[in-house]
């Protein structure tokens, strides 16, 4: 893949939107072809994004070492994640169907399988394609070993006593002694400690894990730190919203040459949001004229508040940008107005995004809103609720050309139609 292709989101253009990638162009495309609402990703962004790590590795020293793995559940796309293919990204995966999906049909071969408690059935799919199975109890692992005898053996460590699957601190002793009666070893183990956590949170987990590494698996030949990195919904600037990876490579290098981390040892990265994040916004048509209700204005769109979970639960505040019927962006004005941004559906808290919004005192129909940072956890969740149609979804290549990935959900159907190629607009 040419490094220029990952210059398309940094070239100059009078009909970009301000601290955006994207294009009026584009939107206006989108919406004259496929109407909204509609997801539009950005190849050449997330091929910038995951060069963005691998550069920091390089300055790091640790390139060699680095392995990057994205969770496929987070956008679900093939296409989106296509350019993986290129940049030897590997993609986690949870359910044999995905497999299915990714290695007959899209040509995917790059993977790890991290996929909570499994059955026996599941782990008879998994073991034979000889990709890293992280499992979650004592017992599935007894099962491996008895019953895939040359199968690797990776595990998933719950540390954060929470309940969710893996591996229990206390467990370790006789995980330890598993594998010496069966005379095994570790290939890798993985440690999730939570979602968006800072790079002091980050820097603080790699004393522990790097502990557990030599107290109990110094065979391992790898470790998966998962995910976990922050991402900042908030800031307008792109490269404050992205994790320090630069200075987390070298403190990471530092603690574990500290602790006798050997140089073959590869340290594997989960980083979803990092990566998927800012690659996407959300197109909405606002339907009215702002609705007064006491004590707050509203917007109608045709969203709804099924679109980010994440943003309802953990009350991230995305940011929005009002266009006009030329997908020009709308200037804040002396009588701009806070608002409440509304779905389409009649529950009482069916909003797009929690809170409210600065909002152009002149905007209505034929306006449009634009909801940044949408390439995670997002597509995935969008309507298919209250027998709403789930949303378009566009590619802009790195040619700077639209694709369409993803059909809207029809009126009598309302799934969501990944297409079997992109199609232009």
């Amino acid at each position: 893949m040419n490094d220029k292709m990952a210059e398309v989101s940094k070239a100059p253009s009078a009909d970009r939107l301000s601290n955006t990638w994207l294009e009026s162009h584009n939107l206006k495309t989108v919406a004259d072809t496929v109407g909204t609402p509609a997801f539009v990703y950005s190849e050449a962004h997330l091929i910038k994004n995951v060069r963005r790590i691998k550069h920091a590795a390089l300055a790091a020293g640790i390139d060699k070492r680095v392995e990057l793995f994205v969770p496929f559940f987070p956008n679900s796309n093939p296409h989106v994640i296509k350019p993986f293919q290129q940049l030897n990204v590997g993609v986690l995966l949870q359910l044999p169907a995905e497999y299915k999906l990714l290695k007959k049909q899209h040509g995917f071969d790059k993977f790890i399988i991290s996929p909570g408690h499994v059955s026996n059935a599941d782990i008879d799919f998994w073991a034979p394609t000889g990709d890293p199975m992280f499992l979650s109890s004592l017992d599935e692992i007894s099962y491996l070993i008895k019953n895939h005898p040359k199968a690797s053996i990776n595990v998933r460590l719950d540390s954060l006593g929470s309940g969710k699957p893996g591996i229990k601190y206390s467990q370790l002793s006789e995980l330890r002694a598993l594998l010496d009666k069966s005379n095994r070893k570790l290939d890798c183990f993985e440690l999730y400690c939570g979602s968006g956590n800072s790079l002091g949170g980050m820097v603080g987990i790699l004393e522990q894990v790097f502990m557990i590494h030599k107290t109990y698996f110094p065979e391992a030949s790898a470790i998966n730190f998962a995910g976990g990195y922050a991402f900042s919904y908030e800031e307008l600037e792109e490269e404050k919203k992205h994790f320090e990876w630069d200075e987390y490579f070298v403190r990471l290098r530092e603690i574990a040459k500290n602790y006798g981390v050997g140089e073959h040892v590869k340290f594997w990265f989960e980083p979803a949001r990092d990566l998927l994040g800012d690659c996407a916004a959300l197109l909405l048509s606002i339907k009215r004229e702002p609705i007064k209700n006491p004590g707050n204005y509203q917007v109608l769109t045709n969203g709804s508040r099924v679109l980010i979970p994440s943003a309802q639960y953990k009350e991230r505040h995305h940011n929005v940008k009002f266009l006009d019927k030329n997908m020009k962006e709308i200037p804040a004005d002396k009588d701009a107005i806070d608002v409440a941004i509304r779905g389409r559906g009649i529950l009482r808290h069916d909003y797009v995004l929690p809170g409210e919004y600065t909002a152009p005192s002149t905007v209505g129909p034929e306006d449009f809103v634009l909801v940044m940072d949408v390439g995670c956890y997002c597509a995935t969740q969008h309507m298919e609720f209250l027998n709403i149609p789930p949303a378009a979804e566009v590619i802009i290549d790195t040619a700077g050309e639209a694709n369409l990935i993803t059909s809207p959900g029809g009126e009598m159907d309302k799934w969501r139609h990944v297409l079997p190629e992109k199609k232009p607009l």
